[in-house]
């Protein structure tokens, strides 16, 4: 009898689910119609935190299903492969907008320049959706997961913090650091088995001075100081490595959890923590209540919003924490990222490269490092073959292969001059590598033939940003437009140390090239190349960015004048 009753039970449970899924899929159906836009279905719901769990488990089953079925909203439903798809899924659709509607809600995808900027611009009709970013707020609320005043808030405090003066601290900090890690470097004969582990520390390095007034060298990185478990630098790229899950888990879970992974985890977390809890005490009891617009450092200006008077400007000790994360990830991770496709991309094209030397040796002539000065190389660099490598880097490598927002109200968009609706809550994805890859201003970014290498090498081509400047004759391949380009996003909500990862890289690329080329274990053989090209291509992954999956192995010569 009681089986009969939870049979029945559970049938009932099946119905209802059913039902509830077959009458929300009809709704976005029905609005996805309506706006106008040409619209597919998907059984997934792109932001369903179950499925996101759940994809790469199910999708060696899925590919398995004739291609028919799948291929209109697969592509864009894997949170983790977005870039390797490019702008494929658009091109199949013949169409850079349109909607993916599911029982979960509908997503507008959109490669779009005028789109985008649209969408940009607009801040006020199309926000960030809260629900999606606040898995960032593990140690507090951050400027990335806010809205509306509370955003204002935090973007006043940490906005002076950007200054003149924080800019020549991060070029004469990388020239420093850069000595440094030449200096590891020399010590193993040039041989670097893991491109990116330095370049995460080289950016931990830089930012620590400039946010926190933390000078920091190589081998002070693994010393544990008292009352810790991991030192400084272990905690933070443990706390990136194991951030997936602690976005997704629940902190109590992860603390009574058996796993070892997770038992890691919540080690870096609270290691981490207690580091971040230290400089705010130690920076607490030097910081006055001086307003946050007299200058100072970013932590100073955040420990300084806990005490002002001013309810416009004062935040709770977690939003302090969480917003040092946020921004130690915004401008650690990225930045190594960045800097180890930039190098690869080198190896891989040395003609580039050697073009690269003769313009730091026109620009910075034999002259020490230490005389290198921010205001009168910088504007050369970055309008030079280094700043060209950036961009390009930045093109080909976006930050984020996508960024979201949403409405809260009922919108209208113009797509290809046609008036469209978009009905409150749908979630609006522009898709950074689609846009990037857009042969109607990327010509070059086509999909490569099977005699080609694969992308991004067959699409690298930083000459475009030396024609942009007038340094390279013959015809401008693309038109630049706006919205074309968004490695840092576009309108408010921009990000706003651009300039600071930009001044990196420009001193760290010019310190490293000026005494030294880079090339692959094994040079320029073929072998070397096609594992290159693998590593560069499919082996490529997501997690707070995209960077390798497995470490890039070089090595970097003295050069000879």
């Amino acid at each position: 009898m009681l089986t009969s009753i939870v049979l029945v039970l559970f049938s009932l449970l099946v119905i209802y689910r059913s039902l509830s899924f077959y009458r929300s899929l009809q709704h976005h159906i029905s609005q996805a119609r309506e706006s106008g836009l040409k619209f597919y279905i998907s059984p997934f719901y792109f932001q369903s935190v179950p499925w996101i769990l759940l994809q790469e488990a199910l999708l060696p089953v899925l590919l398995k299903l004739p291609t028919s079925w799948t291929d209109s909203w697969l592509p864009l439903s894997l949170f983790f492969r977005i870039w390797h798809y490019g702008y494929k899924p658009f091109e199949a659709a013949d169409n850079d907008t349109f909607i993916v509607a599911s029982s979960g809600g509908n997503v507008l995808w959109t490669c779009d320049p005028d789109v985008i900027m649209q969408v940009s611009s607009r801040h006020k009709d199309f926000v960030k959706p809260i629900g999606m970013l606040g898995m960032l707020n593990i140690y507090g609320p951050t400027i990335t997961a806010s809205e509306g005043e509370e955003h204002r808030t935090y973007r006043r405090i940490a906005a002076p913090s950007f200054n003149e003066e924080t800019h020549r601290t991060v070029w004469e900090e990388s020239l420093k650091q850069g000595e440094m890690m030449l200096q590891v470097w020399s010590e193993n004969s040039g041989s670097v088995k893991d491109l990116n582990s330095y370049a995460s520390l080289f950016a931990l390095h830089v930012l620590s001075k400039a946010f926190f007034q933390k000078q920091m060298t190589w081998d002070e990185d693994h010393q544990l100081p008292s009352g810790h478990t991991l030192p400084y630098a272990d905690a933070v790229s443990s706390v990136f490595k194991y951030a997936q899950t602690l976005f997704m888990m629940p902190r109590r879970l992860l603390e009574h959890s058996p796993s070892s992974k997770h038992k890691k985890a919540i080690q870096a977390f609270v290691e981490f923590r207690k580091y971040m809890d230290e400089m705010v005490i130690a920076t607490s009891t030097n910081v006055g209540t001086t307003p946050h617009s007299e200058g100072g450092n970013l932590l100073q200006n955040f420990v300084k919003a806990t005490f002002v008077e001013d309810t416009a400007l004062n935040i709770t000790h977690d939003a302090v924490l969480g917003n040092l994360f946020i921004f130690i990830l915004a401008g650690h991770e990225t930045s190594a990222n960045t800097m180890t496709f930039a190098i690869a991309l080198l190896a891989y094209r040395p003609r580039f490269q050697a073009a690269l030397h003769a313009d730091l040796d026109s620009i910075l002539g034999e002259g020490d490092p230490t005389t290198w000065s921010y205001s009168h190389h910088y504007p050369k660099l970055i309008n030079g073959h280094v700043g060209a490598l950036m961009k390009e880097t930045l093109r080909l490598y976006t930050v984020l292969p996508f960024f979201p927002k949403t409405n809260e109200h009922f919108q209208t968009l113009s797509v290809q001059g046609e008036s469209v609706a978009i009905h409150p809550k749908t979630l609006i994805m522009v898709n950074t590598s689609a846009t990037h890859r857009n042969p109607k201003y990327w010509p070059t970014a086509r999909e490569h033939s099977k005699s080609e290498p694969p992308h991004p090498l067959s699409s690298f081509n930083p000459e475009r940003w030396l024609q942009r400047f007038g340094e390279v004759g013959g015809e401008t391949e693309s038109n630049f437009k706006p919205g074309s380009y968004i490695p840092f996003a576009e309108g408010f909500r921009s990000c706003m140390g651009s300039r600071f990862a930009s001044i990196e890289f420009c001193a760290a690329i010019a310190r490293i090239f000026s005494q030294y080329r880079v090339e692959f274990e094994g040079g320029t053989s073929p072998e070397a190349l096609r594992k290159a090209e693998q590593q560069l291509s499919s082996g490529v992954g997501f997690e707070l960015g995209l960077k390798l999956k497995d470490p890039l192995v070089v090595r970097f010569v003295k050069r000879n004048w």
